[in-house]
Parts: C-alpha cells; sequence; structure tokens
C-alpha cells in the first residue's frame, strides 16, 4: 500500500468520521512529516497499510472528539486533578510502578481501549461489558506470549503520550526506525499544543468515569517536562531509576523486535540499533533533568527499581508519604495482589546482551555519567 498524502489521509478520516471538523490547529506539521517519514522506511505492504490505518484513525478520533464536544459542551467544564506523573528511562519500573500504584481506587488511569476509541466516553458501571474492553482483552490473550518483553493489562495503565500524542500528531512512533531528521524534528517540536490537546482527550474520558485525579506515565514524557508542567501546574513527578547498562540492551531488543515485525527482511542492521537508542535516550535524560531543574526538584520524587523489586510495600509507603497521601489497607492489598500476579518470570524471560546491539556497558555508563553518578547508580 503506497503512503497517504495528508489531504488524503483526512479525507478518508472525513468519510470515517462523516465530520470534517479537526479542532484546534497544530496537528498540520506533525501530519506532514509523519506520513513523509513514513514513505522513506523499508516497511513491508502489510506494515504501511497499518500505518496508514493508524493515521488516519487517529485522525478520525481527533474529529469524533470534536464533535463530542460540540455535543456535550459542558465537558469544557471539566477539571483534572494533579495529576501524578511516573517519569523516567524505558525499562526501569515505570510499569510496574504505575502498575501498582493503578491499583489504589484514588487514580483514573487511561486503559488502551479507551484510547484507541474514545468516544463516546466511557461510563461509571458499564465497563466490564464495554464492547471496546472486551476486545482490548481478547487481544491481550492473543498476545500474551510476548510479555515477557513488555507487560499487556487491557484493564491497566497504558503509556499515555504514546496514545494520545498521535491525535495531535506528534507521535514518537517507536514501533518504527524514524529516519533520523523525523526523531530530531521530534525531540525539539513545541509540544505546547499536544499537552493541550492531552487535555482536553482526558477531560472527556473523565466526563462520565470519575475520579479525576489522572495517574499517567510515558517515558517519552522525558523530552517534554517542561511543556508537560506548564500545562499541568500542579503535576506531580515520581522518577524510577535504574542502571543505564541494563535499559538500553534491554530497549535495544524490544525495538529491535518491533522493527523486525515491520521492516522488510535484510533491511535492518542489528548492531546499528543500540548506539541510535543509546543517543536518544542520553539526549532524553539531559532534556529531562533539566526540566527538573527549571520545574522545581519539590514536586519530584525518586523511586529506585531494585527497591521497588526487593521491597515494593515499603517503597510505596515512603512514596506515599512524600506525596502526602494515605497509605490505606486496600492499596496495600493491592500491591500484594500485583506482586503476586506479576513475580518475576511470571510472564517468561527476556534475554539479550548489550554486545548483540552493538554497546558495551562501559560506552553506556559513560554516556550517561552524568545521571549515574547524581543518582548513585
Amino acid at each position: 500500500m503506497a503512503i497517504l498524502t495528508a489531504d488524503e489521509a483526512k479525507a478518508r478520516a472525513i468519510a470515517l468520521a462523516g465530520s470534517d471538523d479537526f479542532g484546534p490547529a497544530g496537528f498540520e506539521v506533525g501530519l506532514e512529516r509523519t506520513l513523509d517519514a513514513f514513505a522513506r522506511l523499508p516497511l513491508t505492504e502489510r506494515a504501511a497499510a497499518a500505518a496508514m490505518d493508524k493515521t488516519v484513525a487517529d485522525l478520525a478520533n481527533r474529529l469524533r472528539i470534536e464533535q463530542w464536544y460540540r455535543d456535550h459542551p459542558e465537558i469544557e467544564d471539566q477539571e483534572i486533578e494533579g495529576p501524578v506523573l511516573v517519569c523516567g528511562l524505558p525499562r526501569t519500573g515505570t510499569t510496574a510502578t504505575v502498575g501498582m500504584m493503578a491499583t489504589d481506587p484514588r487514580y483514573r488511569f487511561l486503559r488502551g481501549w479507551e484510547a484507541m476509541s474514545p468516544v463516546p466516553p466511557p461510563e461509571a458501571g458499564k465497563e466490564e461489558d464495554d464492547p471496546r474492553a472486551v476486545s482490548a482483552r481478547k487481544v491481550a490473550q492473543e498476545y500474551a506470549s510476548q510479555q515477557s518483553q513488555h507487560i499487556m493489562d487491557p484493564d491497566g495503565p497504558e503509556e499515555d503520550l504514546v496514545m494520545l500524542a498521535p491525535l495531535n500528531m506528534h507521535a514518537y512512533n517507536g514501533a518504527y526506525p524514524m529516519p533520523d531528521d523525523y526523531i530530531a524534528w521530534w525531540s525539539d517540536a513545541d509540544f505546547a499544543s499536544t499537552y493541550a490537546y492531552h487535555r482536553r482527550v482526558l477531560k472527556l474520558l473523565q466526563s462520565r468515569r470519575p475520579p479525576h485525579l489522572w495517574l499517567l506515565k510515558a517515558p517519552v514524557h522525558l523530552f517534554k517536562l517542561e511543556a508537560f508542567a506548564a500545562e499541568y501546574p500542579d503535576a506531580k513527578f515520581v522518577w524510577t531509576h535504574r542502571d543505564p547498562a541494563k535499559v538500553i540492551p534491554s530497549v535495544s531488543s524490544l525495538q529491535h523486535t518491533l522493527h523486525l515485525q515491520r521492516c522488510v527482511e535484510g533491511s535492518l542492521d542489528k548492531r546499528a540499533i543500540g548506539p541510535r537508542f543509546l543517543d536518544f535516550w542520553v539526549d532524553g535524560m539531559t532534556r529531562g533533568l533539566a526540566a527538573r531543574e527549571a520545574i522545581g526538584e519539590h514536586r519530584f520524587i525518586d523511586v529506585w527499581n531494585d527497591d521497588v523489586v526487593a521491597q515494593p510495600i515499603a517503597t510505596f509507603e515512603a512514596l506515599y508519604a512524600k506525596l502526602g497521601f494515605d497509605f490505606t489497607p486496600e492499596f496495600r492489598a493491592g500491591l500484594d495482589d500485583y506482586n503476586r500476579r506479576n513475580a518475576r518470570g511470571a510472564h517468561g524471560e527476556h534475554r539479550y546482551s548489550a554486545e548483540e546491539y552493538g554497546l558495551s556497558r562501559e560506552a553506556i555508563r559513560e554516556a550517561f555519567s552524568v545521571y549515574v553518578d547524581r543518582f548513585n547508580l
């Protein structure tokens, strides 16, 4: 399948949604950039078709969101509490940290199925039988064998920026080996309009399904923390930490698996992916640390992955004390249940080495030396 032009993608979305009002400006440049990047990738026919289907679906969802706002203008008055953002490098325990916190009923978090199909917004008490949720559970069951690399819980928290940035055509698109110029553009892009639309979607999703204290998570937020804090001035940040010499090979392995599924055989260099992701995440960390200084240390709470694994109860008791939240018996029971279901090895083992991706432990730690020294990793 040929890669669509921006006009073709918008026309298909309009036909799907039955509406032609895309709402606030800000997505057009990203749409052009995204389609241009996809056109230069060695994608299989199936992957190219899937990428275009996803792009059109994101545009159609944006149209549906805007139509829902026109039909329900009272949603504009919705207030968002917090949010609490779990951030940090990928593979540092962000998934486990947010998964455990999500067992506390005080939070509202983003499920994958509602992000992929946000209209109509879910209704409290009706989610168990919501066709979108039922379908997502079936898909998760089919992909259960891949969970050694990443845990999939259709009713658990998903990566909000990964799911919602595409609505403003600012997706990182990590499942694809995006060209260097696209990554450079994305890394430097102003995310003010993207986080404004992010808020717009969260308001819609909470309108019929409270609570309003959002628990969010996505490692790529590291690149954009100042923009996030500007949009959400009451946000608190939980920053997860792990030795980057363990992080980067794991990221490389996961991303290489995703890229192999989407690209023509023989088009990828396995040993080149490690240095590429090392550079990318060193840049993200540099930006994140600078943003942390600008935002203020008092809004950040640090959590070490080793502590989450070895002593989760004590770790989350300390975290909650710093957040100013009660550590309730209900939450403690939720933590115990999560850890029983997700004990080490419960989803298989994810095996990889730094060397197979063109890396070494020493080179990774040297590249992250500022981070390693600051957080005693």
